[in-house]
C-alpha cells in the first residue's frame, strides 16, 4: 500500500517537473529578428510612429510573448495620439512582464489619458484576480494553480489512506 502512494507521488511529481520545463522552454524569449527591431527602434527616433508600429506589429507575429515588443507598440501607438490602441499594447506587455515598472508607468499614463472607465464594482475574487496579474505572469499564475492542485490532491490521497488504515 504504501508503495502505490509512493508511485502516485513519484509520478505527480515527474509530471509537474515535466510541465515546469515545458513552461520555462515555452516562456523564454525566442529570438528576434535585431535589425527589424533596430530599424523600428530608429524609425520612431525618426518620428515616423505608424511605420514603427507595423514593424513592431510584425515582430509580434513572429514572436507573440515578448514584452518588450509590446511595449514598444504602445509607445509608438502613443506617440501617435492614439492611446486607446497603446492601452491595449501596455496591457499585453504588462500580463507577461508584470513587474516591469516601466511598462506599469506608461500604463498608468495610457489609463489616466483615456480617463475613467466605468466599470462595475468586482467582486472579491476578481479583485484578488487583478492583484495577482498584476504581480505574477500568466505562466507562473499557472504553475501556482498547479502546484495548489497537486498538493489538494495529495492531501486528500493521504487523508483517504489514512481512514482507510486508522
Amino acid at each position: 500500500m504504501k508503495r502505490s502512494v509512493f508511485a502516485i507521488t513519484l509520478l505527480g511529481l515527474a509530471l509537474l517537473a515535466g510541465l515546469v520545463f515545458t513552461v520555462q522552454s515555452s516562456s523564454s524569449t525566442t529570438h528576434t529578428n535585431a535589425q527589424a527591431l533596430l530599424a523600428a527602434n530608429q524609425l520612431v527616433n525618426a518620428g515616423h510612429f505608424s511605420e514603427a508600429a507595423q514593424m513592431y506589429e510584425q515582430l509580434i507575429a513572429q514572436n507573440p510573448r515578448n514584452a518588450v515588443l509590446h511595449y514598444n507598440l504602445g509607445n509608438a501607438y502613443f506617440l501617435q495620439g492614439d492611446a486607446s490602441r497603446a492601452l491595449a499594447a501596455y496591457e499585453q506587455a504588462a500580463a507577461l512582464a508584470p513587474r516591469d515598472t516601466d511598462i506599469r508607468a506608461n500604463l498608468a499614463l495610457a489609463q489616466e489619458t483615456l480617463g475613467p472607465k466605468s466599470r462595475p464594482s468586482a467582486g472579491l475574487l476578481a479583485a484578488m484576480a487583478a492583484a495577482a496579474r498584476r504581480w505574477l505572469t500568466v505562466d507562473e499564475l499557472a504553475l501556482l494553480s498547479l502546484g495548489a492542485w497537486f498538493t489538494l490532491g495529495l492531501l486528500a490521497l493521504v487523508k483517504r489512506r489514512h481512514f482507510e488504515f486508522g
